[in-house]
């Protein structure tokens, strides 16, 4: 998944979840891949099972809540993407990801303040992020996706 290989990602995360239904950390990984693949409402639902097996992990909590809003922000609801995100980085406020989709998002939707001050929070944690890295890095296959969040991550104020 991390190195923008959706379906070999999905094809393993599948043969985990055959073999044990139950294993909530794979439905929240399945979930991220094709959230990040492009295809948010797969990721979205494998998130809402991901919740359903284990509602009171409050280990695995923050990393739903940020695959979540990353899932929103990729269908263009970026409003519902920062919500998400602001929930995660108050569980976990050292969340890097969290702080830097929360960034993107909010610079989408419209809200400075809450994007500047994100990315201050993302670039604290991650002292060398910059356009570049996203665009090397950062797990987004399609590139309209990575456009998108660089354009959140620039209007934040990422150069």
């Amino acid at each position: 998944m991390m190195a923008r290989r959706t379906q070999a990602a999905v094809t393993a995360l599948t043969d985990a979840i055959t073999l044990n239904p139950n294993l909530a950390i794979a439905h929240v990984i399945l979930g991220a891949a094709y959230g990040f693949g492009g295809m948010p409402e797969d990721g979205l639902h494998h998130l809402a099972i991901a919740e359903r097996l284990s509602p009171r992990d409050s280990t695995q909590q923050p990393g739903v809540l940020t695959v979540t809003g990353m899932c929103h922000f990729v269908a263009q609801r970026y409003v519902d993407a920062a919500s998400f995100e602001h929930r995660a980085v108050q569980l976990r406020p050292h969340f890097g990801a969290a702080w830097r989709t929360l960034a993107a998002a909010a610079g989408m939707a419209g809200d400075l303040d809450e994007a500047t001050h994100a990315l201050s929070e993302a670039k604290r944690l991650h002292p060398t992020l910059s356009v570049q890295w996203v665009e090397k890095y950062y797990p987004m296959v399609r590139e309209q996706d990575r456009a998108a969040y660089i354009e959140g991550l620039r209007t934040a104020g990422l150069e």
